[in-house]
């Protein structure tokens, strides 16, 4: 039997999506071997740092070429230093490198989140986590960024970053229970400019928030930063304006992947990123203060 043309593409795609499937599935085993390999190291420390490389490695080697990747610090101009982040992903074209050995250190402007990594994500690892992503998040920049282009001069606030928690294994823990601890961390933190958006254990699935339209009965993940914030924050101002509320809400919600976790995450990943703007770090600003703001250029 012939198969015409539109049948050979449908079978392509089909086989492709399948193929891609196996190859993540592949890469999360091949992860997971390597993490229990790493247990044989005995200096915490060191284990620490094969198990931060072995994402690391895969992110820096499969995320388009725009984006660095790094073990990292970041600092603003005004000379505060963040903790140093497992995993720093950066805009590798305009954000200058400052400093380069164990430890990277980038301007805040140019980076687009962190990724914290457990080896098992326990309560108090999650908590560790969400700290370090709150105190991160605490540093980044919201004033406006002035671009210049040969037709036009413009601005824009950059995107607020995004911080995410990888555990390798869950910790005598499950998903529902890490959804409780997520909320009762997010009502500590209360500010929702500074809450993780992603939490993902290996083997098991991930976390993350959704936005749900009662309106047209759907709901999908949501995964951009500012309509995540905007939402939130909308939703309170109407509440305490006793005004009728949105017809679309925020929730978070589990999905148990199992061993089809890693693929969902380096998807959602993505999204992430082709969301976001960063800012174009202004050296002259770090430098000394007083200088005028530049104008940057954009080719």
């Amino acid at each position: 039997m012939l198969i015409q043309p539109a049948q050979q593409k449908r079978s392509f795609l089909s086989h492709a999506h399948m193929d891609l499937k196996e190859f993540f599935g592949k890469v999360e085993e091949t992860m997971l071997a390597r993490f229990h390999q790493a247990g044989f190291v005995q200096h915490p420390g060191d284990k620490g740092e094969n198990r931060e490389g072995i994402l690391r490695e895969f992110l820096s080697t499969h995320l388009p070429h725009r984006y660095g990747v790094a073990k990292g610090e970041v600092i603003t101009k005004q000379g505060q230093h963040g903790h140093s982040a497992d995993i720093v992903i950066y805009d590798a074209i305009n954000c200058p490198v400052l400093y380069v050995e164990k430890t990277t250190i980038l301007p805040i402007e140019g980076v687009y989140g962190i990724i914290e990594v457990k080896s098992r994500l326990s309560k108090p690892e999650f908590l560790d986590a969400v700290t370090k992503i709150e105190s991160f998040k605490k540093l980044a920049p919201r004033e406006l960024s002035v671009i210049q282009t040969r037709e036009y001069v413009t601005v824009h606030r950059p995107s607020r970053p995004f911080g995410i928690v990888l555990g390798f294994e869950l910790g005598d823990n499950s998903l529902d229970s890490l959804e409780a601890n997520w909320h009762e961390l997010n009502d500590q933190i209360h500010d929702v400019n500074y809450f993780a958006n992603l939490v993902v254990v290996l083997g098991s699935g991930l976390l993350h928030f959704e936005r749900v339209d009662l309106t047209r009965g759907e709901k999908w993940p949501l995964l951009d930063t500012d309509e995540f914030v905007n939402l939130v924050l909308t939703a309170h101002k109407r509440e305490k304006n006793d005004e009728p509320p949105l017809e679309v809400k925020v929730r978070i919600t589990a999905e148990g992947l199992g061993m089809r976790t890693f693929g969902r995450f380096f998807v959602y990943l993505l999204i992430m990123l082709a969301k976001m703007k960063v800012g174009i770090p202004d050296l002259g600003r770090y430098v000394d203060p007083t200088l005028p703001i530049m104008i940057h250029r954009e080719s």
